[in-house]
């Protein structure tokens, strides 16, 4: 549900590499750092509050997810940028984009696209495409999130979210042909500002379509398939919802429990001072306690990136999909429409047909047509009912071809989809997996040294 695209028209000159400037600082490995362009435009400060962007360590497969080197369009998105004007501020992004495709004259392109341009993109691809289900975009920061919006960690998020936008259009055979995103991803900033000013025919014809019949009553004739596949859809946002608030509410009672954790284990190594019989085995404990406070909280501070943000953007991807099912209903409406007044004007006309024929039988009864009304009623609808049947074999016409691109459509979905849950599964699993293993070789570790303990007694005992 991402929103209209924004009239921001300006010119994203290439900055100073952040990366640059952030190396410098202690805690950041030079060689750590992505190269760039070093190009600077005096119009644009560099803001020394954004640490280096480039050391991007902290996002899970960031390069698995776009550049695959089987693929003839492969695409990349890193080292965001902040800049400063005079009227606002905003972040741009490098794409770096490496295709081996005969419509592109390159083999590799580079361009700096700040989030409104994603947007305008997505608008166009809807536009373009409306029975294909193009992926969501990250939402826009809320009113409450403005001033952390230039922070490291919402910006690194963003870019992650854009990579997998980005990479679900490069996957989509016919997305990654759209001659937007080709410019998109290929034009110079000053090129691309010009492209967006342009308006295009299909726009507007495709917002007049959906605004007629977005208020449309309830089908006749329900389509088996794709009311299946919307319970479906439904069904599985109600299941990933639930799991989504149960994992959060559990991921909020453990950040409570690691807390209590930090308070915990330091009581028994100031109680190992005292007792010097029992130090060892409570400096072992308390050691144990922390080891397991440290595991804890690593699976609690991993919850975001393993299964609330991927949950909630494929939430998002349900809804992109549910939505395309609804463009289509709309198509159903529109021809449902224009084949019920189809058949009331062929039912009018055969009633002025028998009048006309049987002009005594007609003044016998209560017939409200005279011979002379039914004469040019019969002359309009002579020539109303073929434009009638025109337009219903264009509605039919525009139906079909909405059903085959959208059940083209559904079936890459519905195997991307199972590709994304299985992922989130077993990342989700990994790190329970990763958890329980440490918790459990602390405590392995204290029983082991309790049993040294209890085998040395033993033997002094003898």
């Amino acid at each position: 549900m991402a929103s209209s695209a924004s009239a921001v028209l300006d010119v994203v000159v290439e900055n100073k590499e952040i990366s640059t400037g952030a190396a410098k600082d202690k805690d950041v490995d030079p060689s750590s750092v992505c190269s760039g362009d070093s190009t600077f435009d005096n119009s644009l400060v560099q803001s020394p509050s954004i640490e280096s962007f480039s050391t991007i360590h902290d996002i899970e497969n960031l390069a698995e997810l776009n550049m695959d080197e089987n693929s003839d369009l492969c695409v990349k998105i890193d080292n965001p940028q902040k800049h400063l004007e005079t009227l606002e501020t905003y972040i741009t992004f490098r794409i770096t984009t490496k295709v081996a495709r005969i419509e592109f004259s390159d083999n590799e392109y580079v361009a700096h696209r700040r989030y409104n341009d994603f947007l305008w993109l997505r608008q166009k691809l809807v536009e373009c495409h409306p029975f294909c289900i193009v992926p969501p975009l990250p939402g826009k920061h809320s009113l409450i999130g403005q001033l952390d919006r230039y922070s490291k960690d919402f910006i690194l998020l963003r870019m992650k979210a854009l990579n997998v936008f980005i990479t679900r259009v490069t996957k989509h055979p016919i997305l990654s042909c759209n001659e937007h995103f080709k410019v998109f991803l290929t034009a110079k900033s000053a090129d691309f500002t010009l492209h967006r000013r342009q308006r295009h025919p299909v726009q507007q014809k495709i917002r007049t379509f959906n605004h007629g019949n977005s208020s449309h009553s309830v089908l006749k004739n329900k389509h088996m398939e794709f009311d299946k596949t919307k319970a479906y859809l439904t069904t599985l946002s109600e299941k990933l919802s639930s799991i989504e608030k149960i994992s959060s509410r559990i991921n909020k009672e453990r950040c409570e429990y690691v807390s209590e954790l930090n308070s915990y284990h330091p009581i028994f190594t100031t109680w190992a001072t005292s007792e010097p019989e029992l130090s060892e085995m409570l400096q072992n404990i308390g050691s144990a306690m922390e080891r397991s406070s440290a595991a804890q909280n690593a699976l609690v501070q991993s919850y975001s990136n393993t299964v609330g943000n991927p949950i909630k953007d494929f939430l998002s991807y349900i809804d992109i999909a549910q939505e395309t099912l609804r463009k289509r209903e709309s198509y159903q409406y529109a021809y449902e429409v224009s084949v019920e007044d189809l058949n009331k004007r062929h039912s009018e006309k055969d009633k002025l047909v028998a009048i006309s024929q049987n002009p005594s039988q007609a003044a016998a009864g209560f017939s409200l047509w005279k011979q002379s009304s039914c004469d040019d009623k019969l002359e309009k609808l002579g020539s109303y009912i073929p434009q009638l049947i025109k337009k219903v074999e264009s509605n039919q016409d525009n139906l079909e071809c909405a059903n085959e691109s959208l059940r083209s459509d559904l079936q890459r979905w519905h195997s991307e989809k199972q590709q994304c849950l299985k992922k989130i599964l077993l990342d989700f699993v990994n790190k329970q997996i990763n958890y329980y293993q440490a918790t459990v070789n602390s405590w392995e570790y204290v029983t082991s040294e309790i049993n040294k303990q209890n085998q040395s007694l033993r033997n002094n005992s003898k």
